[in-house]
């Protein structure tokens, strides 16, 4: 599927989750019986897949109200997608972790950025697979389930997230520059080009494990 197709299809989903009832989502939210208390197991590494995808704005949110910089919230996601010249590709961000896989932002046991937390966190463990409810297992914290105003809530927050990851998409996409594709080099290079909404971001990723913008982001 060419660029501009997949620009089309996703501009039509995206028509179709702004048409989402609320109401209607949070009916469905209501019924399953699921109201985080705040454990905090999903945060933690030793629970399973604790990755956090995030867009250019949730870093810049999180970057204005932590003080860090970029690269101490967010890095680039695994890939194994390089191009001819061996650098290697990826696309959005993931939030930063900790040595032991705990969230960055985890600190006795709290999220200490918990009212500027990702989408993701917010609607966890729901999430919304064109306008089908999916809710991953959380068996610590399932009790009798949200009160209307808090289903209503959480549905809100998940067409907000739909919205904005139809939208995201759209836009990396009309940023997007193509690349040859090559085999991973023999030895790597250590370059990592990020698409995302903003356009191409460059980091380099040195033998210690650090990692640097080649370029100002802003």
């Amino acid at each position: 599927m060419s660029i501009a197709e997949n620009i089309c299809r996703l501009k039509t989903e995206l028509a179709e989750a702004n048409e989402i009832d609320v109401p209607e989502l949070a009916m469905l939210v209501g019924k399953s019986e699921f109201f985080c208390v705040r454990c905090a197991k999903c945060c933690h590494g030793e629970s399973g897949d604790n990755e956090v995808a995030l867009f250019p704005c949730e870093v810049r949110a999180i970057i204005s109200v932590s003080g860090r910089s970029w690269l101490n919230v967010a890095l680039p996601p695994d890939s194994d997608d390089f191009d001819s010249s061996g650098a290697r590709h990826t696309f959005e961000w993931v939030l930063r972790r900790k040595p032991d896989g705990d969230c960055i932002f985890l600190e006795g046991g709290r999220c200490i950025i918990y009212e500027h937390r990702p989408q993701i966190c917010r609607t966890y463990p729901f999430h919304l697979r064109g306008t089908d409810l999916l809710v991953y297992e959380c068996n610590s914290t399932r009790t009798t389930g949200f009160s209307d105003q808090q289903a209503v809530l959480m549905a809100m927050a998940l067409k907000r997230r739909q919205v904005s990851e139809l939208e995201e998409a759209i836009a990396l996409f009309e940023r997007y520059v193509p690349f040859k594709p090559g085999p991973p080099p023999y030895s790597d290079t250590g370059l990592i080009i990020v698409h995302d909404s903003e356009g191409t971001k460059y980091v380099k990723k040195s033998g210690d494990g650090r990692y640097d913008f080649c370029q100002d982001v802003g």
